[in-house]
């Protein structure tokens, strides 16, 4: 009998079928070592290899599916490309700025709205900086030594070298008082014994002490307000008479020497309480604080340059006066600044320009 010629040995068929299961095992081999992909739908460009949140937009990771192993998984892969050009139409990059000097960060108002973007002009404001101190009603032995000792020098001045009152008056400015004080304490017009008994005449002396940072801020002559828990419901209004010219090492503070009304003399000497002193500042150049980001090497702002545009800008601040940030250099009067959302935008500029995202 003749072999038929469609019949194929049996060694033949055993290679044939040992080759696709080889084939097949490599197949499963590469997809199990595979990696899982995650993204963020609104910014596909951020991936991950495990789930979580965008860093971004805090949105949560979505898993990026396989066109191969899935082959009915088209709605999501169009979904992706969909949020992916979605995101390239929102947030672009522009390499230089209308000015040519710096980087910008363009964003559609959709995009703005979403992640809740707000800004304010730069202007000059009329602001009240207050400055809350630690106080007491005086008590001073000390000083009211030495203006006794002054009083009796300049009352015998003619038994004693001209040197002697001198230093006797240096050492009335070294406690604290000015020339004009010194007159004052020594004339007739407050007796020195008010710093150890309390006051007189419907008036209590106040000392307070104030941080360094706030010397150039407080002044002699501002109004002052006192109020102690003894005398919850009360405040003693009055103003500062003067400032001691020597710092506290220790503390790094000044003391300030005020007198407030007391009429019904209520205050008694080393009663506590805390002083309150409002200090006007005129026309300064201010921006809400929550425009300022300090990244520890500088502080920046991000200015609106267009409509869809932003800037980051190094700054220089001043004085900080709730909700309010004094600026010394790096913008100008009626620019616009980000003043909401500064962080995110912060970030977005970072993952998409990379650490010279700021201005320098």
């Amino acid at each position: 009998m003749k072999p038929n010629k469609f019949f194929l040995p049996t060694s033949t068929v055993w290679i044939g079928k040992l080759l696709a299961i080889l084939v097949f095992v490599t197949l499963l081999a590469g997809c199990s070592s595979k990696k899982d992909i995650y993204y963020c739908p609104m910014h596909p460009h951020y991936t991950s290899d495990r789930p979580g949140t965008c860093p971004i937009c805090n949105m949560d990771l979505v898993k990026k599916e396989d066109p191969f192993e899935h082959k009915d998984h088209t709605n999501a892969s169009s979904s992706l490309q969909a949020a992916e050009s979605l995101s390239k139409n929102e947030v672009h990059l522009a390499e230089t700025s209308s000015d040519g000097n710096s980087k910008e960060l363009v964003l559609s108002f959709e995009k703005q709205q979403s992640i809740g973007i707000k800004t304010e002009l730069v202007s000059r404001r009329n602001l009240v900086k207050k400055i809350n101190a630690y106080s007491s009603v005086a008590y001073d032995p000390e000083l009211y030594s030495a203006l006794s000792e002054y009083k009796e020098a300049v009352r015998s001045s003619e038994f004693l070298s001209p040197e002697i009152i001198r230093n006797l008056q240096l050492r009335l400015r070294q406690l604290g008082l000015s020339q004009d004080q010194i007159k004052i304490w020594t004339s007739g017009a407050r007796d020195p014994s008010e710093l150890i008994l309390g006051g007189k005449s419907g008036r209590a002396h106040i000392y307070s002490q104030i941080y360094e940072s706030d010397f150039t801020t407080a002044k002699v002559g501002l109004p002052i307000k006192f109020k102690t828990d003894v005398y919850p419901e009360k405040e003693f209004i009055g103003r500062i008479k003067s400032i001691d010219v020597i710092l506290d090492k220790n503390n790094r503070t000044l003391r300030l020497r005020s007198e407030v009304s007391d009429p019904s003399l209520l205050l008694k000497p080393q009663m506590f309480g805390d002083a309150t002193i409002e200090v006007p500042l005129q026309k300064i150049l201010s921006v809400p604080t929550s425009a300022i980001l300090d990244t520890g090497k500088q502080k920046i702002a991000y200015v609106q340059t267009a409509a869809d545009r932003f800037q980051a800008v190094s700054v220089q601040t001043g004085k900080n006066i709730d909700p309010w940030v004094e600026i010394l250099s790096g913008l100008k009067e009626e620019q616009r600044v980000v003043t909401e959302s500064t962080f995110l935008i912060d970030s977005e500029a970072k993952i998409r320009f990379g650490s010279d995202s700021h201005t320098h």
